[in-house]
């Protein structure tokens, strides 16, 4: 199992997680309260610190899975940073 990329992160990088697995496995991506943030192989990354596990489920007679945790923090620029480019950029009609 992997995830990648292996960092530093920037806003907007999106996360793989990646298996063996014949047929392919599904996939579940949780935060550090055990919230799923998506149930696809992928993951956007949205700004600030971070813990996340991907965890791949083979899809076989008797079920089985791996998961992989990532912890990083987003070095680029955050939401709030970016919202506030936006609204300027609206209202000062650029």
């Amino acid at each position: 199992m992997n995830i990648t990329p292996s960092g530093p992160y920037d806003l907007g990088d999106v996360l793989t997680c990646s298996s063996d697995g014949y047929p392919e496995p599904s996939y579940q991506w949780t935060d550090s309260d055990g919230l799923v943030v998506s149930s696809a192989s992928t993951l956007r990354l949205l700004g600030g610190w971070f813990n996340f596990t991907c965890t791949a489920t083979g899809n076989f007679r008797t079920p089985c899975s791996a998961s992989s945790s990532v912890t990083g923090n987003i070095t680029g620029k955050s939401v709030l940073q970016i919202v506030q480019v936006y609204l300027s950029v609206v209202y000062s009609g650029v």
